[in-house]
């Protein structure tokens, strides 16, 4: 260090917690102490508070200083108490920031430390930058034993905040209550006594004390927020969407935990959470800067982004019935098997409320989908938006909008054109319709071919039968496995004529087919009509357009859709074609729909025959 005096100086502090670390006044006085006595004058301070120093990433107090620095500020020296205020980030980074010091002409001075001038001062300087940096790293690695230790063995819960519809209960060693803690929506928390009656309320931002031995188990909290957590569920495994959650709640009045309005992401945390079954999480997301922990304890490479990073359900560790649960497991269950099964359908999940083409149109460069959104002067233009640059920005792709109105008219004006737009092309389809049917309803030769094989089964059973019969061969267990495969598959073949029945099919009448084809194109050409409500348009589109491929970078688009009526119709008619048309109920069903005239429908609680097994009735449409 130059000891030649360098009396304008400025003084830099940092500490991570107010637990581990001096204070910044204690960093402040000692420095402070020392530079009157050395003759330096600390212009100002640069302060980052409870901040972690194993990175200057986020350490905006030491980066404004550095800046400072580079651009001739009214300081030569930095004052720090020692190495380890400056940077845990090892003798790479920390020597990184002290050479562009020099460079401007800047000494920086670790006070407590006493290191010396020259080259063993250096050398020194090394050692302690890789012990600040070292102390980090077990530190990381003993707080991830220590909170892997809390959560599985001693099933306490971490974290300073409860989840919604839960309340904080702390215990002794021995099972004793202390108290239970309840947040509320201003950030304040009540204490209250084991007797349930309130002792205090804590500011916003104030710590309780906690003894290391102490146990924290979540408890039910306020009625009506048990009630809200659980309605969330059952409304989600009932088939609501989250975002429709979330308003149902906002119409309610009901508020989040911090007393805001409801969105998408604040009811996804919650319906996601196994919290609410009775399990105890952590390590759902990862902010660590050294290690990150896994599941079975060991540590991995912390992640890139520096603001963390969500983490797969494969890095969670999730600690089973730990408290009372707010939801059964089964409720949950079924509420998460919605919520993927949404995700999975994208847009066509939302019957109503939703643009006409979404979860249809998809993005060839970034797979997403493109979303409804609205723009322009006070939010009137309707777009579709690319998915991945409405969640990501470009780091997800390029920003790309497409004119919902424009783009709806396009697809529509196309299948109304395969639908009847030429109405010759259209009896042409519905023809080789009926012959493409008929086709498919002539009998087949499988039964013949089940014969066939069944005669060569039971041959080689006989000639099995026939070996066993000779007591001087030497592989009659071998013969004997053999045998009971022949069987088995003699049976299962039997069993496969059975169901393949004598071969002859219902014969299939044409007329009933052009009829049934023409007013079911009839009945997609009413949806599609341009005075016809949204929701039967949806209906159709969902129906027959395949999808829309967007490519931003050609600026170019596919429409997929069926080839013509003719794929229309064998669509429709596959849900149907498994039925035996000779079946009287198929008859009395086809017969109403054809003359738009009612039909009795019951369920049958017991056999037909047996008296009194009707159940409810109803005259339906079909």
């Amino acid at each position: 260090m130059n000891k030649r005096q360098k009396h304008a100086a400025v003084g830099y502090a940092r500490r991570s917690t107010d637990m581990q670390e001096r204070s910044i006044p204690d960093q402040k006085a000692y420095v402070e102490k020392w530079a009157a006595a050395n003759g330096y004058k600390i212009a100002r301070w640069y302060v980052d508070d409870a901040i972690s120093g194993t990175s200057a990433r986020g350490r905006d107090a030491f980066e404004e200083m550095i800046t400072d620095a580079e651009a001739g500020s009214d300081f030569a020296t930095v004052l720090c108490y020692d190495i380890s205020r400056f940077s845990r980030g090892g003798t790479n980074e920390t020597g990184y920031y002290l050479h562009r010091l020099r460079l401007a002409g800047v000494d920086a001075n670790f006070v407590a430390e006493g290191i010396p001038d020259g080259d063993e001062g250096e050398l020194l300087q090394g050692v302690k930058s890789w012990q600040a940096r070292q102390f980090s790293v077990k530190l990381a690695r003993d707080s991830i034993r220590g909170s892997m230790s809390n959560l599985t063995q001693r099933k306490t819960r971490l974290g300073s905040q409860a989840p919604f519809g839960y309340d904080r209960q702390y215990l002794t060693t021995d099972g004793k209550v202390l108290r239970v803690l309840r947040e509320m929506p201003d950030g304040s928390r009540q204490e209250i006594a084991p007797d349930g009656t309130l002792l205090r309320v804590l500011p916003k931002g104030e710590r309780l004390p906690k003894a290391k031995s102490d146990t924290v188990r979540l408890v039910p909290g306020l009625p009506e927020r048990v009630r809200t957590v659980q309605n969330m569920f059952e409304w989600c495994a009932g088939g609501l969407g989250i975002r429709t959650i979330a308003m149902r709640l906002n119409a309610a009045g009901i508020r989040t935990p911090m007393g805001r309005r409801w969105e998408h992401t604040s009811a996804a945390s919650i319906l996601r959470n196994p919290v609410f079954k009775g399990s105890l999480v952590w390590n759902r997301t990862t902010k660590a800067k050294i290690n990150a922990p896994s599941p079975d304890g060991t540590l991995r490479p912390p992640p890139k982004n520096p603001n963390g990073e969500r983490n797969g359900h494969d890095q969670w560790v999730v600690v089973e019935n730990t408290h009372e649960a707010l939801v059964s497991a089964d409720v949950w269950q079924r509420a998460n098997d919605a919520i993927a099964r949404r995700s999975k359908m994208g847009g066509l999940a939302r019957p109503t409320n939703r643009y006409l083409l979404s979860g249809l149109v998809k993005c060839t460069c970034c797979g997403f989908n493109f979303n409804g959104h609205k723009g322009g002067t006070g939010g009137r233009i309707r777009y579709y938006m690319d998915g991945a640059y409405m969640r990501c920005g470009r780091k997800g792709c390029d920003p790309t909008y497409l004119n919902a109105d424009n783009l709806d008219a396009f697809v529509l004006a196309q299948v109304r054109q395969i639908i009847g737009g030429d109405r010759p092309a259209v009896e042409k389809a519905v023809d080789r319709f009926i012959k493409a049917v008929q086709a498919k309803a002539k009998p087949d030769d499988r039964r013949g071919q089940i014969e066939a094989e069944l005669k060569a089964v039971n041959k080689r059973v006989a000639s099995a039968m026939a070996l066993l019969a000779d007591g001087d061969l030497d592989d009659l267990d071998e013969l004997r496995e053999t045998l009971v495969g022949l069987r088995k598959r003699r049976a299962a073949l039997e069993a496969e004529r059975t169901s393949a029945g004598a071969g002859d099919a219902t014969p299939v009448n044409a007329g009933d087919l052009r009829a049934w084809a023409l007013k079911r194109l009839d009945e997609i050409g009413r949806d599609l009509a341009t005075d016809n409500a949204v929701d039967a348009m949806r209906r159709v589109i969902d129906a027959y357009v395949i999808r829309i491929d967007i490519d931003p970078k050609a600026k170019r688009g596919t429409l997929l859709l069926p080839a013509d009526a003719l794929a229309i119709l064998e669509r429709d008619i596959a849900s149907i074609s498994r039925v035996n048309t000779g079946d009287a109920g198929f008859t009395a069903i086809k017969n109403a729909y054809f003359n738009n005239s009612l039909i009795g429908i019951a369920v049958m609680d017991g056999p037909i025959a047996t008296n009194g097994s009707q159940g409810l009735w109803a005259d339906c449409h079909v």
